[in-house]
């Protein structure tokens, strides 16, 4: 009997399936309901399929008596909304967070069909932006859940100061890991925490993009009165009609 090996992505993805031979759940659904699959199939899992597809996709394999290996690509557990800031699950991008040494952790990248940065546009690859927002909020996870956890009474808001990024080669909605290094880090002051990191977000052995951010943390109210003042000032100075200048020292 003949064995079909198929990628399965969501249908987000499907100027990657056009272009590469993969398939997209509703792709693979219509071949199944038009009989294209008649031997064994191994279905191995893209980025952007959920347990809600793969259950439409046993009903239609079921219907169709097509008997099918099904590999699950298991990430683990997402990261929690109170760690990455986000409050729709389709937006979280981590999964599976470990510590892996002493100043070393990886994740599971986990893209959902609706995520919001697919949404509006998408190629044959994963564009870069969903790679630095990955970035994000792995060091956000980090920090949350190995940093600013030592101080459970403490509420932080966290501000990135500088983002420098080197895209090496296309990453595609493929399995893919996230790799992160703390460089650096600033725990002496429980107001405010420093960290300096690194982010390599690896796929089939290959980097294809490599982060690097300095952040810090603190407490979250002090941070609440800085953008007050700061929204204050420029609420003035374009009613005043003037253009600030951070050079001059107008902070």
């Amino acid at each position: 009997m003949t064995v079909t090996r198929l990628c399965v992505v969501g249908d987000r993805f499907a100027p990657f399936a056009d272009g590469t031979g993969a398939d997209t759940v509703s792709g693979l659904v219509a071949a199944l309901r038009s009989r294209l699959h008649t031997g064994e199939l191994v279905l191995i899992e893209g980025q952007g399929v959920d347990a809600r597809d793969w259950d439409r996709i046993r009903a239609e394999l079921a219907r169709a008596g097509v008997t099918a290996d099904i590999r699950a690509n298991a990430t683990g557990p997402l990261a929690r909304d109170s760690e990455i800031h986000k409050h729709r699950e389709e937006n979280v991008l981590i999964a599976g967070l470990e510590q892996t040494g002493a100043t070393t952790f990886r994740a599971a990248l986990r893209l959902h069909n609706d995520e919001e940065l697919l949404l509006d546009h998408q190629g044959g690859h994963v564009q870069g932006m969903v790679l630095l927002e990955a970035a994000r909020q792995m060091f956000l996870a980090v920090s949350e859940r190995y940093h600013a956890s030592r101080w459970p009474e403490n509420r932080y808001g966290y501000v990135l100061e500088s983002m420098e990024s080197k895209f090496r080669t296309f990453l595609f909605p493929l399995a893919a890991t996230i790799e992160y290094e703390v460089l650096s880090v600033g725990l002496d002051d429980p107001e405010h925490l420093t960290f300096d990191v690194r982010v390599e977000i690896v796929q089939a052995g290959l980097p294809a993009a490599t982060i690097r951010m300095v952040c810090s943390a603190v407490h979250a109210d002090a941070l609440a009165q800085k953008e007050r003042r700061g929204a204050g000032r420029a609420l003035r100075l374009l009613a005043a009609g003037r253009t600030p200048s951070l050079a001059a020292g107008d902070r």
